[in-house]
């Protein structure tokens, strides 16, 4: 049976659609994801702002005024006042927010049985850049997305949350913690706001590559479709669930190779 290319043209339309003209906040913009979501964001002609570290303070930058725009702001999740500082931005630029994408978080690699190496300031710093901060911006973020247009959530998470293998349990637990999170948010806030979750597996990239050709190799071997998977694949789902998916809420889109399974 060949593919019904009307049904496909149409996902196109849909996304051209859904895309053109929105309000687009990406945090951890700068990260491999976050530029790859951000760069098939512009293409498709929304506003997009990309949140991160490296970004200057709010109070200097002005919104995207133009489809396909991109302008880049500060924000830090392991800081509140800086999640504010954004959510009031957001407000006073936009006036309402479309789609948010949470992306950001760090890690560091500890192996899970050497949990007495796991200092508590990296187990606070995983667990806030990962989950609470999450939940921080998006709490601050929810009267701006009530005026979106279709607003959508997506968490960018990990299948460490499904498999409990990961660069060290402070991570799983947080991605455990989002995940969670997505789906009583995704019942709490319906139906004025969707939320997706969508969980990777250990993506082909530098960190992946600075784990060790023996991690990637593991990596390899328990993925039924025996490779790592690409920040643009990783991308493409995100896009798919904020506005090819509008049935769906509170799921989680696997982009691990069957990692997970």
């Amino acid at each position: 049976m060949g593919i019904d290319s009307t049904g496909a043209e149409r996902a196109v339309d849909l996304l051209s659609e859904g895309f053109r003209g929105a309000r687009v906040l990406i945090v951890g913009g700068a990260g491999g994801i976050g530029v790859e979501v951000a760069e098939q964001l512009r293409a498709l002609g929304a506003r997009v702002v990309s949140a991160s570290r490296r970004g200057p303070e709010p109070d200097v930058v002005q919104a995207p005024r133009e489809d396909g725009d991109l302008v880049a702001v500060g924000v830090d999740l392991t800081r509140p006042a800086t999640i504010l500082a954004l959510a009031a931005w957001v407000e006073r630029e936009f006036g309402g927010l479309d789609i948010l994408v949470n992306t950001a978080g760090m890690t560091r690699s500890v192996p899970l049985r050497a949990i007495e190496q796991l200092d508590d300031d990296t187990i606070d710093e995983v667990v806030t850049s990962n989950a609470s901060g999450v939940l921080r911006i998006i709490r601050d973020l929810t009267p701006a997305l009530r005026r979106g247009h279709a607003p959508c959530v997506v968490n960018v998470s990990s299948v460490a949350a499904r498999t409990g293998v990961g660069s060290n349990v402070a991570y799983v637990g947080a991605k455990a913690a989002m995940d969670a999170m997505t789906i009583a948010l995704a019942k709490a806030l319906a139906p004025e706001i969707r939320f997706v979750n969508v969980a990777p597996s250990a993506l082909d990239t530098d960190f992946a590559k600075g784990r060790g050709p023996e991690f990637i190799a593991r990596t390899i071997a328990a993925t039924p479709l025996g490779r790592l998977a690409t920040p643009r694949e990783v991308a493409n789902a995100v896009l798919a669930g904020a506005r090819l998916l509008i049935m769906t809420t509170g799921s989680t889109i696997y982009v691990d190779g069957g990692r997970h399974l």
